[in-house]
């Protein structure tokens, strides 16, 4: 073989093995056809990880697809009360806080201090803008609503008192400070941390509200209220509904 066809043969073989090994360790792709939401938990937020690197490397779905595991679901109850005022001025994340309190909700005072996910449910009065009316649990002014609430003392504000702080994932016309409202936390995202800005607080709070969407709209985390899951939430209506009767 001529000097000039040996070399080329041979250059042609080392790229064969190049392209060999790169194929080799390559890492795999999901399937064309599979569904957005596996995307979703693999693909980081672009604009997360501009202000927030780390928020990069967290998961979009929390617990298995079976439904909560123990100890939930958990359950908390208790008129709307104000809080600091920082949600919506602050952070342009609105929140109705709930009074922490042992004596009415047990379990909170062993629970660590982070930010939970899963179902609200609001009585609101006839004045709302927002007061549901389309069915006989309607009418009475209830509504039920996913939603991602935080327990705990709240380090970039270096609060003292330990807060229950939920932000329900529905925009409201108004505020609705004294209604009754229901807890079902169906599991747990994340410790409470300090964060060096605020943009990077709010950049996790929008994933914590990203991972509670995603989580909950699987059937076993989905009420079974809303004819489409198969969660029992029926503890989150039955009591208001008998206070109206």
């Amino acid at each position: 073989m001529h000097c000039r066809s040996i070399r080329q043969f041979r250059i042609f073989s080392l790229s064969l093995g190049i392209l060999s090994i790169r194929a080799a360790v390559a890492p795999s792709s999901p399937p064309s056809n599979a569904p957005n939401r596996y995307q979703e938990s693999i693909i980081p937020r672009y604009g997360a990880y501009q202000s927030n690197p780390m928020a990069t490397t967290r998961p979009l779905l929390i617990g298995p697809s079976t439904g909560p595991e123990a100890p939930y679901p958990l359950r908390m109850e208790g008129k709307v009360i104000r809080g600091f005022g920082r949600g919506s001025k602050e952070l342009g994340i609105p929140t109705a806080n709930l009074p922490v309190d042992a004596s009415l909700t047990p379990w909170i005072a062993d629970i660590k201090s982070g930010v939970y996910f899963g179902w609200a449910s609001l009585r609101l009065p006839p004045s709302h803008p927002n007061r549901p009316s389309a069915s006989s649990e309607a009418r009475s002014g209830l509504g039920v609503y996913p939603m991602v609430m935080s327990i705990g003392y709240n380090p970039v504000y270096k609060n003292m008192e330990r807060s229950a702080e939920v932000h329900v994932l529905h925009e409201f016309g108004a505020d609705f400070y004294g209604v009754d409202m229901r807890l079902l936390l169906t599991g747990f995202i994340r410790e409470e941390k300090n964060y060096p800005a605020l943009e990077a607080l709010i950049e996790d709070i929008k994933i914590d509200c990203d991972v509670a969407r995603n989580s909950l709209d699987r059937e076993s985390w989905a009420l079974r209220k809303a004819g489409k899951g198969t969660l029992d939430g029926s503890w989150l209506v039955r009591v208001a509904v008998e206070k109206n009767l």
